[in-house]
């Protein structure tokens, strides 16, 4: 019974802190993502947009190109990660999410996991990558980035 209900507590602990979200919007951008509250900006300027939180980081870095579509955005994803050199890339896949087209891939190494994503806005020339690190195992951290890449919506 004392495991059972150590069980139902650390449930409950968990699915707290995941349902606790911050909504951040960069106007200038015409976007929100959401962030769970112990993420703490750590740069938000007109280049970049990146946070803090228990264990993970988040960047997420605009670029302009109208001309860019959905292969190239995921040619320079594959780039992007294996420019990061770690031992394991997993290969890229397309996305949609939220109006936005692109491919995300992730990396590891030396116990770190980055998804690092690229997406281009098909309605304006404004295109994003996002990568999101944290501890490679751990399961947790890898559903929040996952909520985090499907949190992020044009306004």
């Amino acid at each position: 019974m004392k495991t059972f209900t150590f069980f139902l507590s650390l449930f409950f602990c968990i699915s707290a802190s995941m349902s606790a979200q911050h909504v951040y919007t960069w106007e200038e951008y015409g976007i929100s993502f959401d962030l769970a509250e112990d993420f703490k900006e750590v740069v938000n300027n007109s280049e970049e947009f990146s946070a803090e939180g228990d264990g993970m980081s988040l960047s997420i870095i605009p670029f302009a190109d109208a001309d860019i579509d959905d292969a190239d955005i995921t040619a320079y994803t594959i780039e992007a990660a294996a420019a990061m050199n770690f031992s394991r890339i997993d290969g890229v896949s397309p996305i949609t999410i939220n109006g936005f087209k692109g491919g995300y891939a992730e990396v590891a190494g030396d116990g770190v996991k980055v998804f690092v994503m690229g997406l281009i806005d098909p309605d304006s020339d404004t295109n994003f990558f996002i990568v999101i690190t944290f501890a490679d195992g751990d399961a947790l951290a890898t559903e929040e980035a996952i909520a985090i890449c499907q949190g992020l919506s044009k306004m």
